[in-house]
């Protein structure tokens, strides 16, 4: 199978494919869902990125400056991180009632690392606690945030609750001025839910909302119908 992510024009399509993925892809298509995503176009100059952060990110961002933080960029995930990662987000996706990454998740993760299509990022503190991840998939110069989780504000030291409070945002906002050293042009948040508090974080780095569209696409009638049916079972 062939998957595509943050496609800008229709792609160059196998013969041989039965089944065709898409994630976040910018062409309208009505056999995809179509939802919202906050696009934040890295080729602007640094500072017109951080104006266009919310007036509550900038003061977070100020304060996290005086943290003790240590960020550390995996640009070739071992497996070994990666599994730290998937233990990490589990006990995060467990407390917040989330889908956890299974098997079949993992194994798409471990696909993508093999492509060299994976950033993770972890920041710790000053006593060396892992207080945040971020995983990304890159390609084509161009990121999607695709999974993140933050530890239980319950398990640390009083100490370390402050510099939890600000550590996904200064992380965040690090990789993006990281990417776009390298060169990226874009950075998709993903997709914008109901969910309040979400929406609000996502929109609170500026960019800008668009239509993106994912899903699977079979070419035929038979394998349309069988995606379905997996579909309904999951």
């Amino acid at each position: 199978m062939q998957h595509f992510y943050l496609l800008e024009k229709p792609a160059n399509i196998r013969k041989s494919m039965k089944v065709v993925g898409y994630t976040h892809s910018l062409v309208p298509s009505r056999k995809l869902v179509r939802s919202e995503a906050v696009h934040i176009a890295l080729q602007e100059h640094e500072l017109s990125l951080y104006l266009a952060l919310s007036e509550g990110n900038r003061k977070i961002l100020r304060r996290a400056q005086k943290e003790c933080y240590q960020v550390i960029l995996y640009q070739e995930p071992s497996e070994e991180n990666l599994r730290a990662f998937q233990q990490f987000y589990n006990q995060f996706a467990k407390r917040k009632k989330l889908e956890g990454i299974g098997k079949s998740q993992m194994a798409t993760i471990l696909l993508l690392n093999q492509q060299g299509a994976l950033l993770l990022s972890e920041i710790r503190s000053m006593c060396g606690q892992t207080l945040c991840y971020r995983l990304d998939i890159v390609h084509a110069q161009k990121a999607l945030s695709y999974y993140e989780a933050t530890c239980d504000a319950a398990t640390i030291a009083p100490a370390l609750k402050r510099p939890l409070r600000y550590a996904n945002r200064f992380l965040l906002w690090h990789n993006l001025l990281h990417l776009k050293e390298q060169g990226f042009i874009l950075y998709d948040m993903g997709a914008l839910t109901d969910n309040p508090n979400v929406k609000a974080f996502k929109q609170s780095f500026g960019g800008q909302v668009v239509n993106v569209y994912s899903g699977y696409i079979a070419p035929s009638k038979i394998r349309a119908l069988l995606l379905g049916i997996q579909k309904w079972r999951k």
